[in-house]
This record gives C-alpha cells, sequence and structure tokens, in this order.
C-alpha cells in the first residue's frame, strides 16, 4: 500500500500505535456528473495486493447479480452508468489524506424524491450516495473521525465542512438539507496494543471500546454507553481471528485484533483494508439503498392521504414497492463473506425490516379495504337491480289487475251478447259510462289490494330469511 499515507505511518507523536486509520463516509447528495474527463464509470479501483484492482468485473464475482446490478448498474450498460469514481485530491484541505471519490446515483424508485423539497424540485440533477475515502491523523484517529461526520447545518463547524465536502464533487453540487452527519465504515490496526480509550467503561476489553468509539465516531467523553445493556454490542461481527467488526446505527467499525507485523504490503491487513474499502462499504451502501427507499415509500403514503381519491398514485406506489422487494429486499446478497452478516446488522440497527413490515402492512390494509369497497359496490348494485325488478313486478301487477277488469267489461259491452246488446235491447249509453267508471274504481281497489298483499308477502318472506 501507499507508504506516503499518514494513517500506515509506523510511529506517531504519542508512540507506536496506529498502522490504518482509514474510513469511508457516505452521506447523500445532489448534483450531476458533468465533467466526465474527472470522473470515470463504475466504482472507486482498490489496488489488490497482488497488483489487480477491485474494479466492476472483480467486485461482481462476489455479489449475487441483484446486488450487483443496483451497486455497480447492469452489465454491458456502460453508456448510462449509475456508479463514478474519482481520485482528484487537490481541493482537500482537512486533515487527514483523501484517497478518491465516489457517487452512486439512486435507484429510480427513489431518485426522484428527497425530504428536501427544494431540491427535488430541481430536474437538473440526480440524487446520489456520496463516498469519500479518507485516512485519518493516527494521532487522534477517533476525534478526528468525530469532526469529519458531522454535517449539521446549523453548527457552524458542519455548515462548513457540508460546504468542503460538497465542493469536492465539483460544481451545482449540494449536501441534502435532512442529512445531519454521514455514515462511517472505519478500520482500525495497530503496531502495539493500544490501552482502553479515554473515559471509557473499564468492564470493557480494549477490542470492544475502540469497535464502539469508531463504529459511533463518539469519543467517550461525549457520550459513555451504559455498559449494562445486554444488546449493547448485538451488532458484532466475528470475522476471524485476526478481526472483528461492530455495526451500529450511525456507522461500522473494524478493528484489528493483533498486531500488524507485515508491513510487506501482502499481509492479511493489506488485504483486510481492500475488503472493507470495496466489498464491505458495498454492502453498508445497499443497505442505505434500502433504508433510504424504504423511508420515501413511507413518506409517500403519508402524503397520499385519501387513497381512494388518490387511487393511480397508491397502484404505482404498490407496483414500486412489489418491484422494491423483489429487486432489494434480500438479506443474502452474496453466497460467501461477511457481507450478509453485515447487512443483517445493519438492518437491525436501522429497524429496516420493522420499517418495511409496516409498508406492506398498510399496502395490504389498502387492498383489504378496495377489496370491502369493491364487494359493498356490488351488493349495492344487486340490491338495486332488485328493488328495480320488484317495482316492475308491482307495477306489473297492478297494471293487470287495474286494468284488465274495465278492458273485460268494455269489451263484453262492445260484442253483441244475446239478452244484452242484441235484439234491439241494447245498454244505454249511460249505463255503459257507469258500468267503466265503476270498473275502474274497482280495479284500482283490487290492484291497491294485491300491492299490499305481495308487499305482506315479501316482508315474510324477508323476516323468515333473518
Amino acid at each position: 500500500m501507499n507508504s506516503e499515507r499518514p494513517d500506515l505511518a509506523e510511529e506517531t507523536a504519542d508512540g507506536p500505535r496506529w498502522t490504518r486509520t482509514v474510513c469511508c463516509l457516505c452521506f447523500e447528495v445532489y448534483g450531476r456528473v458533468s465533467d466526465q474527463r474527472r470522473w470515470r464509470a463504475g466504482p472507486l479501483p482498490i489496488p489488490l495486493p497482488d497488483g489487480r484492482q477491485a474494479d466492476r468485473a472483480i467486485r461482481a464475482t462476489y455479489f449475487n447479480e441483484r446486488a450487483a446490478d443496483a451497486l455497480y448498474g447492469l452489465a454491458g450498460t456502460d453508456s448510462a452508468p449509475t456508479r463514478w469514481h474519482s481520485v482528484d485530491a487537490d481541493a482537500w484541505t482537512l486533515p487527514g489524506s483523501l484517497l478518491g471519490l465516489e457517487l452512486l446515483q439512486f435507484s429510480r424508485y427513489t431518485s426522484a424524491l428527497s425530504a428536501d423539497q427544494a431540491a427535488s424540485e430541481r430536474t437538473d440533477r440526480c440524487r446520489y450516495l456520496a463516498v469519500i475515502h479518507l485516512s485519518l491523523p493516527p494521532g487522534s484517529p477517533i476525534d478526528a473521525l468525530a469532526a469529519a461526520v458531522r454535517l449539521d447545518p446549523l453548527d457552524p463547524a458542519g455548515a462548513d465542512r457540508r460546504a468542503h465536502y460538497a465542493g469536492l464533487f465539483g460544481p451545482g453540487f449540494e449536501i441534502a438539507a435532512a442529512v445531519r452527519r454521514a455514515f462511517s465504515v472505519v478500520m482500525l490496526t495497530w503496531a502495539e496494543p493500544p490501552a482502553l480509550p479515554a473515559d471509557a467503561p473499564r468492564e470493557w476489553a480494549a477490542a470492544d471500546a475502540w469497535l464502539w468509539a469508531a463504529a459511533s465516531a463518539t469519543p467517550f467523553v461525549q457520550v459513555c454507553p451504559d455498559v449494562a445493556d445486554p444488546h449493547l454490542l448485538d451488532g458484532l461481527i466475528f470475522l476471524s481471528s485476526s478481526w472483528r467488526a461492530l455495526a451500529l446505527r450511525d456507522g461500522v467499525s473494524f478493528f484489528g485484533l493483533k498486531p500488524e507485523e507485515d508491513r510487506s504490503g501482502r499481509g492479511f491487513f493489506d488485504w483486510a483494508e481492500c475488503y472493507m474499502r470495496s466489498l464491505y462499504t458495498d454492502a453498508v451502501l445497499l443497505g442505505a439503498l434500502e433504508r433510504n427507499a424504504l423511508d420515501d415509500f413511507a413518506n409517500r403514503l403519508a402524503r397520499i392521504g385519501n387513497r381512494f381519491e388518490k387511487s393511480v398514485e397508491f397502484r404505482s406506489l404498490v407496483n414500486e414497492v412489489t418491484e422494491f422487494r423483489n429487486v432489494f429486499w434480500w438479506e443474502d446478497v452474496t453466497r460467501h463473506g461477511p457481507a450478509n452478516e453485515i447487512l443483517r446488522q445493519l438492518h437491525n440497527a436501522h429497524h429496516t425490516p420493522q420499517l418495511f413490515a409496516r409498508v406492506v402492512d398498510d399496502l395490504e390494509a389498502f387492498r383489504q379495504q378496495v377489496e370491502a369497497q369493491a364487494l359493498e359496490a356490488s351488493l349495492s348494485l344487486q340490491m338495486a337491480e332488485e328493488r328495480r325488478a320488484r317495482f316492475f313486478e308491482h307495477s306489473a301487477s297492478i297494471a293487470a289487475i287495474a286494468f284488465a277488469l274495465p278492458v273485460l267489461i268494455f269489451a263484453a259491452l262492445a260484442v253483441p251478447i244475446r239478452g244484452v246488446t242484441a235484439n234491439g235491447r241494447d245498454v244505454p249509453a249511460w249505463l255503459v259510462v257507469a258500468l267503466g267508471l265503476g270498473s275502474v274504481v274497482l280495479g284500482a281497489g283490487v290492484g291497491a289490494l294485491a300491492n299490499w298483499w305481495l308487499l305482506r308477502a315479501r316482508r315474510e318472506v324477508r323476516r323468515s330469511n333473518l
């Protein structure tokens, strides 16, 4: 590895201690890659001890295809890359040394969304996960890390650091307003066993204390955890007898458990650093993509409000969540190696399974509401059809009774009948009119009685069914 890096110096002002203090800072930015001379497609190629480089081709062999496509873009689509890298370190002016920059474009599920509405309305900018590969000053790596991750825009130091970080990626780039701190991935190895960090709980082993301080990016003098908490170190990842990792809410740390004696450039920790800066950081980025997508889904669900009035938008969200589940929501992203465990511990630290379950449950509840509404509408339509049929039956029955009798009487009067209207003994006109009117009245009364009888019969039938 590069012997000029200060994090690889064997001697520090405090005596021989740290041999590697390298980290990757991850946070969300807006902008657009335009300087093709500075930016190259693909992830940052990390030099491997055997002379190769951990580029897309090598990294993709580690991950499953679906995970590799999310991290590096679809294979064979160099014309539309989703990840870029740069090694331009001229603009770096903060403590430590800059080792490289990366930009990973958000998936299409979240690329057009943002908690920062002003930024999301800018159609000329994209949404990225930015990664700064950085070596920390070996004299006080935790203090330098604690400062490096602070990006609170309300704090003057944080605001200055935000502006400096955004400037590293070029004109037009801006850190999202919702970002208050960067997520960190840190590796510490040593030449002589380090003592406990200052103000660390005495009950802890030195390795656990340094793992916690590096993963939280917080000195113990600022926050000292309660060692009685049984879940405090649930995120421990046992990699081998040589190193160990810890995943917390704000970061992942890797810590060497034995002194780094082989400085030939081909030793174990040379490989370990390459794994940490490439494959394991990629697993962290995958977890960040999942977490941000789920947060955006939840925010969109909350903004929809009346789902029946915005059914089109809701159906679109259902389709996106379904596709997200098929592509992203897998805890097994590789057939071998610790990346699965790293991703699983990040899920636990960020409660992403619970958030995903909540989103899916909300969608399922809406589906049940839609089905219930459709069933209710179907029953209402059926009842309306039955009412129309009953009305037709009533009308037909009344018409048949009310008009059949007058028609029969008038028909009888109009037809010559022996002894009634024949042989010169015709019925007088006034009698015909009187008989007609009487038959109409009689028919109406009989029809009303028939209607009453039909309604009463149907009520009896309905009552018996209940």
